[in-house]
């Protein structure tokens, strides 16, 4: 039972104005250093999304191999990022966030140098891919797990919408500079690389801001507390399990991942040979229809504060569906940007209404293994999605890709809205109560 002192606590944080927790959180100095750092590296992360397909393309010439080596960048997500929770919630989530992106940096680092010498291959570029996402996982499960211990609870919806900014407005940034960057260059493969380059240097500035952090990232462990890997993760995966809701939103999150992993492909090879849209023009174009997930993302947690959690996830996957239809009838960019626009707009309320009640129900012991464990079936379903994606590209053509994206998010929705009754809410969901669990 909580005393007194403790509810008292809660309350005074449930209760703050939305004004006070923004200001709580912006002068939080250590929670600011690594806000800037994700804000620098999600630059380069948004660089990559516009540059991988496009070097893969340019290196190939077929939407098969892109979508491959696209899918080999994701493929951590799958095979690691169970193991990473365990290792997470032993080690010191800073020093693994350091040595991610320093990692990450040398990796990307080669793809300039190897082009500079006429030797990248489709396989090294498919490998430093996959080392990106190997850098990724440890990094994205750590900055989650020690969110809860950089600000209150009270102030967690507020930071994850804070998160979705800078992801929302580095998006836009990203995609500005990447276009540019291909448009200048004589051939957007030679502007692919430098996007690489710039990113590689996104990942060390974010490294070394993290060495200013004074907070620690978790509770303190003791030795004698760590027990089997196995053990560790059975413990971590229980828990998600027996939380209805949390195992209702994994199953939600993994069907819309996988269907729409291959949605930026089929935009990409929609617009420059349906369309006949240049791809400079296209990284611009997402930098503009960027804007937008940046007032979504200031709004997340506004409206995480005023809207149910079940309508919030309920309406955009709706959406969702109609957005994919719109892409696959796109008779012109017009049509196309509106539905990128749409799915964009969602994804930051989306996903700070999710995290926020994630990292609520989790106590700090077993962060690192719920969030991986959500994580491996969310995103690791993205690979297998791209690839099948870009076969059925190859093959069927993206427009046919679109309208089975949207056929399926409609089915979740059906789906989802039997199994998600009135009576299935954040408060009730919870089968046994976290120390049970």
């Amino acid at each position: 039972m909580a005393t007194e002192g403790t509810t008292s606590v809660a309350e005074s944080a449930s209760t703050a104005t939305p004004k006070r927790r923004w200001r709580g959180l912006l002068t939080n100095r250590d929670f600011m250093i690594v806000w800037g750092g994700f804000t620098v590296s999600s630059v380069g992360t948004a660089l990559s999304n516009l540059a991988v397909p496009i070097l893969a393309l340019g290196l190939s010439g077929s939407p098969t191999m892109a979508g491959l080596v696209g899918a080999a960048r994701l493929a951590p997500y799958l095979l690691l990022n169970l193991l990473a929770g365990v290792f997470i919630d032993r080690w010191d989530r800073r020093r693994v966030m350091i040595v991610a992106d320093l990692g990450r940096f040398a990796a990307l680092a080669t793809i300039p140098v190897a082009y500079a010498f006429d030797s990248l291959t489709l396989a090294h570029l498919a490998a430093v891919a996959f080392l990106e996402g190997v850098g990724h996982v440890f990094s994205a499960v750590s900055h989650l797990s020690a969110l809860s211990k950089l600000v209150p609870e009270g102030q967690l919806a507020s930071a994850n919408a804070l998160n979705e900014v800078a992801d929302s407005a580095a998006g836009v940034g990203g995609s500005a500079l990447s276009g540019a960057l291909i448009s200048l260059a004589r051939n957007s493969t030679l502007g692919a690389v430098y996007s690489y380059a710039v990113d590689a240097v996104t990942y060390l500035l974010s490294g070394a801001s993290l060495l200013f952090v004074r907070k620690s990232f978790q509770e303190d462990r003791s030795i004698d507390e760590q027990r089997s890997v196995m053990a560790d993760l059975k413990e971590g995966m229980s828990f998600l399990w027996r939380q209805r809701l949390l195992r209702l939103l994994m199953v939600m999150v993994t069907l819309i991942n996988f269907l729409q992993a291959p949605l930026n492909l089929a935009t990409i090879v929609l617009a420059t040979e349906d369309l006949d849209i240049n791809a400079g023009l296209i990284g611009l174009i997402l930098a503009v229809v960027g804007l937008g997930t940046v007032g979504s993302a200031f709004a997340a947690s506004w409206l995480r504060e005023r809207i149910s959690l079940r309508t919030l996830a309920l309406g955009s996957v709706a959406l969702w569906a109609v957005a994919a239809a719109m892409m696959a009838a796109a008779p012109s960019i017009i049509l196309l940007a509106a539905g990128i626009l749409i799915t964009n707009l969602l994804w930051p309320i989306f996903a700070v209404s999710l995290v926020t009640y994630r990292l609520s129900a989790t106590p700090d012991q077993l962060q690192g293994r719920v969030n991986s464990a959500f994580r491996t079936l969310s995103f690791g379903v993205e690979p297998l999605g791209l690839a099948i994606g870009g076969a059925l590209i190859a093959s069927q053509g993206p427009r046919f890709l679109f309208w089975g994206a949207a056929v399926g998010q409609f089915a979740i929705f059906l789906g989802s809205v039997a199994m998600w009754r009135r009576k299935l809410t954040p408060e009730t969901a919870a089968a046994t109560s976290p120390q049970d669990a």
